[in-house]
């Protein structure tokens, strides 16, 4: 029998043991615990069955800056995914969105949206420094975009709700991708004299608002630009 087709069918026994019916809900249960005895389906992938993923291809052929990074781990934040960077020979590094249903397809397409509007604000900023050490220019124009991540990672702190799927979306990397690794990269350091720079970020940042899906209490967030 097809591995996929065992696992349903003990995902259905598992269902059927929740039945308020006693006798019903321990066959079910007592069937679900043959069938997995049997095929060597372990618990974790039964709690990955409900987990998909969807990726975006990186615009850097090596590690992506902090402020890309900082900015996928926001977006996975607030539709309860987890996100790694992903890497295959011949091709960029991708970011991963992993976690329930259709959420890592909208904070893949969130997390598109997002870097394009931030990519755009820290160039607008970055042109307008007139300053000739590239050093220095580049220290500031992360100063600003970092300063915008933070107006976004604390609205979306105050918004978002406990996770309810870590368990899952951990057992379907863990048996899917195995462990790994952190790809972490410094944030460049503020100093007083950035204080302008921060303003300018967060302010530049306010055109992001988060929203919540009125049909239903568990319906994907949604995070957009607020309208002009």
């Amino acid at each position: 029998m097809d591995r996929q087709k065992i696992i349903d069918k003990i995902c259905k026994c598992l269902r059927l043991s929740e039945s308020c019916n006693p006798n019903e809900a321990a066959s079910a249960l007592r069937q679900a615990h043959g069938l997995m005895k049997k095929y060597n389906v372990t618990e974790d992938q039964i709690m990955a069955t409900d987990v998909s993923e969807a990726a975006v291809e990186s615009i850097s052929r090596y590690n992506p800056p902090y402020w890309v990074l900082a900015l996928s781990n926001i977006v996975a934040q607030a539709f309860e995914c987890r996100v790694f960077v992903s890497r295959r020979f011949g091709r960029r590094p991708e970011f991963r969105f992993i976690g329930i249903e259709l959420s890592p397809e909208i904070a893949s397409y969130t997390f598109t949206v997002l870097y394009r509007q931030l990519k755009q604000a820290r160039r607008d900023f970055c042109y307008g420094l007139h300053i000739e050490d590239r050093v220095e220019k580049d220290r500031r124009t992360d100063i600003f975009a970092q300063a915008w991540l933070f107006r976004v990672a604390h609205l979306v702190a105050e918004f978002i709700d406990t996770p309810r799927a870590k368990d899952k979306i951990d057992s379907y990397v863990q048996e899917n991708y195995g462990d790994i690794p952190d790809l972490v990269e410094s944030p460049a350091h503020a100093e007083v004299k950035d204080y302008d720079d921060i303003l300018s970020g967060m302010k530049a940042a306010d055109e992001v608002a988060l929203y919540r899906s009125m049909d239903s209490a568990f319906s994907p967030q949604l995070l957009i630009r607020k309208p002009v």
